[in-house]
Parts: C-alpha cells; sequence; structure tokens
C-alpha cells in the first residue's frame, strides 16, 4: 500500500493517540527525569493550561531551552492551545538571537533561571528582557496547584482528540541576506518526514533513540523529540553533545539502539568510547556535515558499527535522504526517502552536477524573512546544494552552491562574512568561501585583493558586534585579481578550488 499523509494534521492530537495505546510506556527520558506516556499527558494538559493563562491567545512563542523533557511538555502544550512554538538558538550570537525575536515578531520568550545561569547567558537574557516578555520555567511550574493537578488528570481520562486546525513550529536558519530566517514548519511537514522515514528505514517500536541535538536544530526537533509520541518509540534527550567523554557511558546506561551525530561529534566519540559501551547501537547516522572517510572506517574497524549517511534540510522537516543497512553507497548520503522527487538544474559556472530541487509534503511552508514577513515556498525547494544522482537513486552532494559554510554543525552565512568584513575594513573586496575541514566540518577562506588586512582588528570587529567567532576565517588569503563569470558575478566555484589546492 502506497504511502499516503492525510492533509489535516495535528501533532498533540497523534501523541494522544499513542498515549492512550500505549499509557505505561516510558517514552521520554533525560538526566533527571522519566516519563510514560500518561505522566507525559497528564503534564502536556496541566501546562497547557497554565499558558493559556500566561500567554492568553498570543499566536507565536518563543522558546530559549535546554534540551531537557520540560522544553517538550511546553512544546505540545503549545500544540494544543494551538499556539506555534519558534524555537530560538541559543549558540548563536546575541545580535542573531534579537534578530530571529524581530524576525518573527515575538512578544513573549519563555526560559529557565537554572538554564540561563548554567550555560552563562546573563548578557543574552539581558538585551532580550529589551524587546520581548521573559516567562520562566521555574514560575509556571511553581503555580502548578493540586486542583490544576486535578484538573489534568481528569482531562487525561476524558479529553477527545481536539481536531484542531493545522498548526506551525518556526525554526531559525542564517539566509544569504544578513539576518536569519525563519523556516515555517506545519505539524503536517514533521508528520509527513517521520511517516517517510518509518518507510525508508526500520524503526522498531522497541527502539530507544539517544538525542544530544538541541530542539532548535530540525532534526533534534522532529526525530529526537516528536517522532517518539507519534511512533511509541522512546528517546532519551541529553542536554549537549559536547560531553564526548559522558555520552558514550549515556548510550551504555540506556541501552540505546539509535544514535545520530555529526561528522566532528562521531570523531570525538570515538576518543573515550569502548565498544562494549557502543554495542546496543542498531542504526547510526551522521548528517550535518560529510562523514570522513577516516571516521567511517574508524568506527568500522574499533566499534564495528557502519555509520549511515544521510542528508536533510530545515526546510525539509528534515530528511531527505539516507542510506540504510539494506541500501547504502559509501560516499553518498543515500536515496530520497518516499515521497519525495528530485531534479538537478544546471548552474553557470558548474561543470560536475547541479543544483539540486525537491518537492514533497515534508517541504516547507516557506520562510519568515526580517523586514518583509512571509514568504511561502515555490513548487520547487532550492537546496542550493550541487549534487549529482546517479542510476541507482544514491545522491552525491558535491558542494555547497548555497553561501554557507557548516562548520561544527552550524550554519554560517559566507555573504555575512563578506558584509562584517566591509563594515571592518570600508571596502567590499572580500569574497568567502568555505572548503572541507576534517576536524569541523568546513572552514572559512577569505579572498581579497587589500594588501594591508589586519585579523586582529576583524576578530575584535565581530567580538564587538556580539555575533559568534564562528564568523573570522580559517585562512586570509590575498589574490590580484578576482576571477568572474561571464555575467559578472564573482567565480566562487573557481575561488573554492583554489583554496582547496592551497590547503
Amino acid at each position: 500500500m502506497a504511502l499516503q499523509i492525510p492533509e489535516n494534521v495535528n501533532l498533540y492530537d497523534q501523541m494522544v493517540k499513542q498515549a492512550k495505546a500505549h499509557p505505561k510506556k516510558i517514552i521520554i527520558e533525560d538526566t533527571g527525569s522519566s516519563y510514560t506516556y500518561k505522566k507525559f499527558l497528564i503534564a502536556v494538559n496541566i501546562m497547557s493550561k497554565k499558558l493559556e493563562q500566561s500567554l492568553g491567545h498570543e499566536k507565536r512563542i518563543g522558546l530559549f531551552l535546554p534540551n531537557v523533557v520540560g522544553q517538550v511538555i511546553v512544546l505540545f502544550g503549545l500544540f494544543k492551545n494551538e499556539q506555534t512554538p519558534c524555537l530560538l538558538n541559543f549558540t548563536m550570537g546575541t545580535q542573531n538571537i534579537i534578530d530571529c525575536i524581530e524576525t518573527a515578531s515575538l512578544g513573549t520568550v519563555i526560559t529557565s533561571r537554572q538554564f540561563i545561569e548554567k550555560a552563562n547567558l546573563g548578557f543574552a537574557l539581558e538585551e532580550m528582557e529589551k524587546q520581548v516578555k521573559i516567562i520562566y520555567l521555574e514560575d509556571l511550574a511553581s503555580g502548578i496547584t493540586t486542583f490544576n493537578k486535578i484538573a489534568g488528570v481528569i482531562e487525561t481520562r476524558t479529553s477527545r482528540l481536539k481536531k484542531t486546525a493545522p498548526g506551525e513550529v518556526i525554526l531559525f536558519t542564517s539566509g544569504t541576506e544578513s539576518k536569519p530566517k525563519g523556516v515555517v514548519l506545519t505539524h503536517r511537514n514533521i508528520f509527513a518526514n517521520i511517516k517517510q522515514a518509518f518507510a525508508h528505514i526500520e524503526v522498531r517500536e522497541t527502539d530507544r533513540i539517544f538525542n544530544p541535538l538541541p530542539l532548535f536544530h530540525s532534526f533534534g526537533m522532529t526525530v529526537g523529540s516528536i517522532l517518539p509520541f507519534i511512533s511509541s518509540v522512546k528517546t532519551y534527550l541529553y542536554p549537549s553533545p559536547l560531553a564526548f567523554r559522558d555520552i558514550p557511558k549515556a548510550i551504555y546506561k540506556d541501552k540505546s539502539t539509535i544514535f545520530v551525530a555529526t561528522n566532528t561529534f562521531f570523531e570525538n566519540y570515538a576518543k573515550f568510547a569502548t565498544k562494549e559501551q557502543l554495542h546496543t547501537l542498531r542504526i547510526v547516522v551522521a548528517g550535518g556535515e560529510r562523514l570522513q572517510k577516516d571516521v567511517r572506517e574508524l568506527y568500522r574497524t574499533k566499534f564495528g558499527i557502519n555509520i549511515l549517511e544521510g542528508y536533510g534540510a530545515t526546510e525539509t522537516s528534515p530528511i531527505i535522504a539516507l542510506n540504510t543497512p539494506k541500501h547504502h553507497k559509501d560516499g553518498t548520503v543515500g536515496q530520497l526517502i518516499p515521497l519525495m522527487e528530485a531534479k538537478i538544474a544546471k548552474v553557470e559556472g558548474v561543470n560536475q552536477g547541479g543544483n539540486l530541487m525537491l518537492k514533497g509534503p515534508n517541504v516547507m511552508k516557506g520562510y519568515l524573512i526580517h523586514g518583509k514577513g512571509f514568504i511561502p515556498c515555490g513548487e520547487w525547494y532550492n537546496t542550493g546544494d550541487i549534487a549529482e544522482i546517479d542510476k541507482d537513486g544514491y545522491i552525491n552532494i558535491i558542494s555547497r552552491l548555497k553561501r554557507f559554510a557548516k562548520i561544527a554543525g552550524e550554519m554560517i552565512s559566507l555573504n555575512k562574512v563578506e558584509e562584517l568584513a566591509l563594515d571592518c575594513f570600508g571596502e567590499s573586496v572580500f569574497f568567502a568561501v568555505s572548503i572541507p575541514d576534517a576536524h569541523r566540518g568546513e572552514q572559512i577562506v577569505l579572498f581579497t585583493t587589500k594588501t594591508d588586512v589586519s585579523k586582529r582588528d576583524f576578530k575584535k570587529f565581530i567580538k564587538e558586534k556580539k555575533l559568534s567567532m564562528l564568523y573570522f576565517p580559517a585562512r586570509f588569503e590575498h589574490i590580484d585579481e578576482i576571477p568572474l563569470l561571464g555575467s559578472g558575478k564573482p567565480n566562487y566555484w573557481k575561488l573554492e578550488n583554489l583554496a582547496k589546492s592551497e590547503s
């Protein structure tokens, strides 16, 4: 039977269906708590009432929270209230966070005092408070009365599906514009991607997902935090993917069977993990950046694990293609998941491959653009990635045409780097490209025809702008003349190849 996705989907309703079918099953855990479906549903019903009291009918709500069960409870509480969660990336520079708040026209952000203190985000919070009302998760929790708890239990026993209008979630990514873009995903987009994944690779109800990826990353949200409740597959939330020594121990303790990370993270986990600690893993997927040959081989020889490389984008909820245990080809990102279509569009200045274009039920509704509002997605989503598709349907990502670098899993706008250099030095003679980096996924190389560029001044300028230091190039290269396309535009393809040849 062909896979079909219903037109109207509400993720709260989908969670309720599973909760009624598996009330006693432990479905989500973090380092300090464990919830059965029934306990989680009660918590969501109570939280939805508290949120309603605090937020009224405010449409979009910012979430600035760590990777803990509390954030997922808030997420589903907002789903129930027909409100749109906007997941803010707390690793962004402060100015980018403010830009996201402005892009989504947020009036309220929910955060946690304990989180702000532990993550040393006091300055970011001070700047946010100038723009929005801050609500603390601790205050919502402490305000829960016995009456609220009783009402939550009663509602859980008697409530029917809400059959609400289709909802949305907003994530943020950097665009070719200087401001981050809001990616508007519908509940149907996310639900479709989950069903597509299940039709593409065998996931069992007995599986246990280990998720150290934050919810502001599309994979951390969809696969690590929503899929479990839609498909009755337990998930374990770990607060940070950077705990390289402790994560293998946590995987062993949880007996996790599914684990997803980036090449950079896998490389670091391997330094501390033992084969015994990872022996329960059944499906291990690398995404976010190219899986390097040495890391793939290391996991095969040291742990007996075949890492499956996949490909996704925030705009596609996120999974696009994935190698599977039965169907895989090294060096590719696998075959398209069901219900997706792809085509390759010719790109000026590119001789191998072309621009990968996609469509499917998991493709976003559209973008929120700073100062412009909502821009709907066209029939085909332009990935901005240069790719080839072989005769068997395996996709090879050659390079990114999009003006981004993906450094340690974070998307950094190359146009933004150029704009910063222009602002710092007063001349538009800077051209940024990204090339592969064995340790961080990619690195930025900044070409310039200017001879007296001070790296120290540029670093100081970025710090003064309160931006992430990921915008600081790994290399500065002087060039006498910038190569141009016939159209008069800079030939970034040639600059990228030049950067690779000199690395």
